[in-house]
């Protein structure tokens, strides 16, 4: 059975409404999945916002049992799959948990055209590979080894330069990869929020059963 970890900031209005919606969709469609969700700086406890309860009825979910709670490392061992509402989202998570990366990708990223979501991969990649070549540079100039230093300048440069040619082609990507934050917002953002994610949930349960066929 699939588990999914949906989250967002503090677990008060995208990641349990993605959560709830999921949860309904899946029992609908009769697909077996474990649905859980967190915030990176939420406080346990907190009821979710009114807004949030109010146009979560308007889809038949009862809402007010929700209660927040953050993120942690046993509900990251226990996902399989973590979606994120943001980029930024994403890029907490992959800092405080680096061993999960495998499994951490923003919601919307996650339900793209496959040619579209292997090139934000390879993206992720390089950026992380630039880091460490990055590192090692800096390592070898305290220790002035200058022919290492100059070895890894030129692995940098390379590295860069297939970084930037691919981010002019994901860009556009990336400014669509996020669910907007209504917290604060009018009882009209929360709603346009729910109906965001109740697409993208749907393009996720999609993928889901098609991957589950391609595995029979």
């Amino acid at each position: 059975m699939k588990k999914i970890l949906f989250v967002c900031t503090g677990n008060t209005c995208r990641s349990p409404m993605a959560e709830a919606l999921m949860r309904k969709k899946a029992a609908e469609k009769g697909i077996e999945l474990e649905v859980r969700s967190a915030g990176v700086t939420a406080l346990d406890g907190a009821e979710a916002t009114e807004a949030a309860v109010r146009v979560m009825e308007e889809k038949g979910i009862d809402h007010r049992s929700h209660r927040s709670r953050a993120v942690s490392r046993d509900l990251v061992e226990w996902a399989d799959l973590i979606l994120t509402m943001t980029s930024d989202h994403r890029k907490m998570m992959a800092q405080s948990y680096p061993e999960a990366a495998d499994k951490l990708y923003t919601l919307k990223e996650y339900v793209l055209p496959d040619a579209d979501r292997e090139k934000l991969e390879e993206l992720q990649r390089l950026q992380v590979e630039l880091e460490t070549v990055r590192a090692m540079l800096e390592n070898e100039r305290e220790q002035g080894n200058r022919s290492r230093v100059e070895s890894l300048q030129k692995q940098m440069e390379e590295i860069e330069k297939k970084y930037r040619s691919l981010w002019r082609e994901v860009s556009g990507i990336l400014a669509r990869t996020d669910v907007p934050d209504p917290f604060g917002g009018s009882e009209e953002n929360y709603r346009q929020c729910r109906d965001v994610l109740d697409a993208e949930l749907e393009k996720l349960l999609n993928r889901l059963q098609n991957s589950s066929t391609e595995e029979r």
